[in-house]
């Protein structure tokens, strides 16, 4: 990434110091308007995809300082490790030859945007925050819930204060405070965790603006080698949600009245006006909701590849449903291409095949 995206790096080449309006990811450098659209239309350079500089500016610093180049050998990514997950040099090549999957990068980042692990992210997102909505009204249904009752409560005390002495007045303050404090505390815990989820919608919503930015104008390359932090948040939120449900926050609270038989009694007698009572229920949520069907997908890149490229890989396992996309090439005279889409199914400790 350039040190300074103000200024245009090939006038700079130049000694002329002119301010920048675009930006060239794959060459990572800032341009001006003039040498912008000379560098769309020249033979080298009119495949990349050149941004405005303040749709590049935009973008999640997570995803801007991600390098095209082997910090270790100065050289442009070319090859993928599929075992460990990591963009190679071809100098670095020589350190993964025992590595049987290693693939060229372009084949990896040329499809990321349509893959199905850059759609179930944008899933996820929305999935997070259909949740958070749904505690939150949860939460909030049953605040309005407990109001209510409070109110009924007060006013069923006033009723029966007004058919005894006003002896009981003292009884009647005492019985309030209880209420009252009673309220309060599961008004704050209800609140604190109205709060936490706002504050969650809060990081979810930012999160799906930089997504959003990411996949507009991010290089393939940034985009899959960035999807990592967004994946952290999801996951991060995820944990927070269930951590929310299985400490059993949201059971529902009932605030309910109990009135001592003996209030009518020789007023003498009478000890206690009452009791507050809580009673919790279950909310109806017991889990957060997401698409089941894309989650045995997530970790599987999209790759295309022709028939005569296609190997068994042997001694990978996995669980649950695996979707390969694949580009089968037909090399006839028509020049045809045929798309074909298989499906399989393996149980836990089977042996994945895996095209590469």
């Amino acid at each position: 990434m350039a040190t300074n995206t103000s200024i245009c790096a090939i006038c700079a080449h130049r000694h002329i110091f002119k301010s920048s309006t675009h930006w060239c990811p794959e060459c990572e450098e800032a341009l001006c308007s003039n040498c912008s659209e000379y560098h769309s239309i020249s033979k080298a350079s009119k495949s990349h995809k050149i941004v405005c500089l303040s749709q590049y500016q935009s973008l999640p610093s997570f995803v801007i300082n991600i390098q095209q180049f082997c910090g270790q050998h100065k050289e442009k990514f070319k090859q993928y490790c599929m075992k460990h997950e990591c963009p190679l040099c071809y100098k670095c090549i020589t350190k993964h030859g025992k590595c049987n999957q290693v693939v060229p990068l372009e084949d990896v980042v040329s499809k990321v945007k349509t893959s199905e692990v850059f759609l179930n992210l944008e899933q996820s997102l929305e999935d997070i925050l259909m949740n958070i909505k749904r505690i939150r009204d949860d939460r909030e249904n049953n605040l309005k819930s407990i109001k209510n009752q409070k109110l009924e409560i007060t006013m069923k005390i006033d009723r029966t204060i007004t058919q005894i002495n006003h002896q009981f007045n003292k009884l009647k303050d005492e019985l309030m405070k209880e209420l009252e404090q009673v309220y309060h505390v599961h008004n704050d815990r209800i609140q604190l965790i109205i709060s936490s989820l706002s504050d969650q919608e809060n990081e979810i919503t930012n999160c799906s603006m930089k997504f959003e930015n990411i996949r507009k104008y991010a290089s393939d390359l940034q985009l899959f080698l960035g999807k990592k932090d967004i994946q952290s948040k999801i996951a991060d939120n995820e944990k927070r949600l269930t951590s929310i449900i299985e400490n059993e926050s949201l059971k529902n609270i009932d605030i309910k009245l109990v009135i001592d038989d003996k209030i009518l009694d020789i007023l003498t007698s009478i000890k206690s006006f009452g009791s507050i009572l809580t009673r919790e229920s279950l909310s109806g949520i017991d889990t957060i909701t997401k698409d089941k069907n894309k989650q045995a997908q997530m970790l599987v890149p999209y790759l295309e590849i022709n028939r005569k490229d296609v190997k068994i890989i042997p001694d990978i396992h996995t669980i649950g449903l695996i979707l390969f996309d694949v580009e089968w090439c037909d090399h006839s005279s028509d020049k045809e291409l045929n798309y074909l889409k298989y499906l399989s199914l393996w149980k836990k400790k089977n042996s994945m095949r895996r095209c590469y």
